[in-house]
């Protein structure tokens, strides 16, 4: 019975015509979709994280993620609540909704390493 199920080669046609519809994937595996995602994701980008401590923390992302999604793997890296956290590059806060892609030394960063400064708040009771 399972042999009824088991995945079955695409019929070949018998005229040796190609098939009637077009791959998804291109010669390299990855489908338009994968292009896109990867185009918008944008290059890799390692941020070294310079803790309240004196510690550093690295955090790999991409120029199109958002500074909370940094701040959410540095979160789970350190145990330290999101909340608590914020990222400083030359003294100026980094904002939660923006993108890697709007801070203008980054863009212009050829080596796409950075380094921020991490303040920690307070825990609240």
């Amino acid at each position: 019975m399972a042999e009824e199920y088991a995945a079955a080669a695409p019929p070949v046609p018998a005229d040796g015509a190609p098939p009637a519809f077009p791959s998804q994937y291109d010669e390299s595996g990855q489908t338009s979709f994968d292009k896109v995602e990867a185009d918008l994701r944008g290059a890799p980008l390692r941020i070294i994280c310079q803790m309240p401590d004196g510690s550093m923390q690295e955090v790999a992302c991409n120029m199109g993620h958002d500074v909370m999604y940094a701040k959410g793997q540095l979160s789970r890296k350190t145990e330290i609540d999101f909340g608590r956290l914020k990222l400083f590059m030359g003294g100026k806060l980094m904002f939660d909704p923006l993108s890697f892609n709007d801070f203008p030394d980054i863009v212009n960063s050829p080596t796409k390493e950075i380094q921020v400064q991490v303040t920690v708040d307070p825990e609240q009771a």
